[in-house]
């Protein structure tokens, strides 16, 4: 069922080897345990796994410590959370922190079965997303190929151009653009390109952490330090020793913890929360954010040294509306890729939607816009392009037209020309005609009156 290992971290070694003979007697052969949790991360290092069974309440380190860290740097592998514990609250915390799915023990058999079924599935389909995204791109001949970004747009060409003439120094990197343009990208593809390559990428959304926990996620603690601290925490850029450290939304780091940052970059150390001996760091930073910095700087709201620190080398990611062509050229990627997830064959757009693509500013650029066609091929059902009414409810608004007619393209005609002539075939019978074009009857009579109206 499974290519590389499933891995099953607990500090219970009954309850190791229990999941372990019920795992294999169901056809997971491949199944790896591990008690201490300590030894994770440079088991990741080395071993590809497909899938992790986690515990919460475990002496080395928290579970939930663990799988925040997993996640900063192998996101791509689910996690199931599997404790003796059910609070809600930890729940909901397992389940932000990017939990797959929370589940007692002793756990239910055959929703655990169905679960592990599920996560494997869904990263497989990632992976093969990932995978056709790149093969797809590779196969059209004169473009370029740049991590996950389809381009053809000269702009973009520069930010390539910036990325490979950074990505071999040691230098900082500050990565500006809106939500959804891909700074995330750019960030990893600096790392895979530079001498660091293979060494930890650990990707930080400070927007996401309270202002409260911002110190010690970052920089760790000392055990006994406070209340809670019942082990040391190593943090994020401990984490990242030796690799990247990406901070995202760096625009919303306490001015308080700025000095700080700013001293990490300059001595390559941190100071853990409680301790007076600084921990030696070998470390890049990459930083992004969607707000205006320099604002930021003149109200004060950020430190201006800091800054300047942080954009030794600065990267602008442009909005996908500014990027010409490129949005019909993303549309077709992701058509593409939507057939073959959903095992369809719909051969492209109308001509209102591709106009309607056009002239839409998409406020959440390439993320929003894959969005878009991903819904539409997935609802889209015996038809050889989309059009507008195919379109998910919440997008039919914004970039709809004034006139819904499609306009009469050769693609159109011959798929109007066939519904037409099957129709005469069974005498204009939709009851009979809807499962010869393998469509619904409701879809069929759609088409038929959007066939009538743009022909009257």
């Amino acid at each position: 069922m499974e290519k590389n290992p499933i891995l099953i971290v607990d500090d219970e070694p009954s309850y190791l080897e229990l999941m372990k003979d019920f795992l294999n007697q169901e056809g997971y052969t491949n199944v790896i345990t591990e008690s201490n949790p300590l030894n994770v991360l440079p088991l990741l290092e080395r071993t590809d796994i497909d899938l992790i069974l986690l515990d919460i309440f475990m002496p080395e380190m928290n579970g939930l410590e663990l799988l925040e860290k997993i996640y900063a740097i192998y996101p791509g592998i689910p996690v199931v959370v599997v404790t003796a514990v059910h609070e809600v609250q930890i729940a909901l915390k397992a389940i932000k922190l990017g939990a797959y799915e929370f589940i007692t023990k002793p756990p239910d058999t055959d929703r655990l079965l169905l679960t592990l079924r599920r996560a494997l599935d869904t990263k497989l389909l990632e992976s093969e997303r990932d995978s056709l995204r790149r093969t797809l791109y590779e196969q059209k001949p004169g473009r370029r190929i740049f991590s996950d970004i389809v381009t053809d747009s000269p702009i973009m060409q520069k930010v390539f151009e910036l990325v490979e003439i950074f990505a071999p120094t040691n230098e900082t990197v500050f990565i500006s653009g809106e939500t959804g343009t891909g700074k995330d990208l750019i960030a990893r593809k600096i790392h895979d390109l530079s001498p660091r390559r293979g060494k930890p990428f650990v990707a930080v959304n400070l927007a996401s952490i309270s202002p409260s926990l911002f110190e010690s996620e970052l920089f760790g603690y000392k055990k006994g330090t406070f209340t809670g601290a019942f082990e040391d925490k190593i943090g994020y850029f401990e984490t990242a020793n030796e690799g990247t450290i990406f901070l995202d939304e760096v625009g919303e780091l306490p001015i308080a913890l700025q000095g700080k940052l700013l001293r990490t970059i300059q001595y390559n150390e941190i100071y853990r929360i409680g301790e007076a001996k600084p921990v030696q760091l070998d470390i890049r930073i990459i930083s992004a954010t969607n707000r205006d910095l320099l604002d930021a700087v003149a109200k004060k709201e950020f430190r201006a040294d800091l800054y300047y620190r942080l954009n030794r080398g600065f990267i602008y990611m442009p909005p996908l509306h500014k990027r010409g062509d490129d949005i019909i050229l993303l549309a077709e990627h992701f058509l593409e890729i939507g057939n073959r997830t959903y095992n369809k064959n719909i051969q492209g757009f109308s001509e209102n939607v591709l106009d309607a693509l056009k002239s839409y500013t998409f406020p959440g650029n390439v993320r929003e816009l894959e969005n878009i066609i991903l819904n539409a091929v997935a609802k889209t059902f015996g038809e050889s392009f989309i059009s507008s009414v195919d379109l998910p409810k919440e997008y039919i608004k914004p970039i709809e037209f004034a006139s819904n007619k499609p306009k009469p393209t050769a693609l159109n005609l011959a798929a109007e020309e066939h519904i037409l002539s099957v129709m005469k075939t069974v005498g204009n019978s939709v009851q009979r005609a809807a499962p010869i074009l393998g469509v619904s009857e409701r879809t069929l009579q759609r088409r038929l009156k959007a066939i009538r109206e743009r022909r009257n």
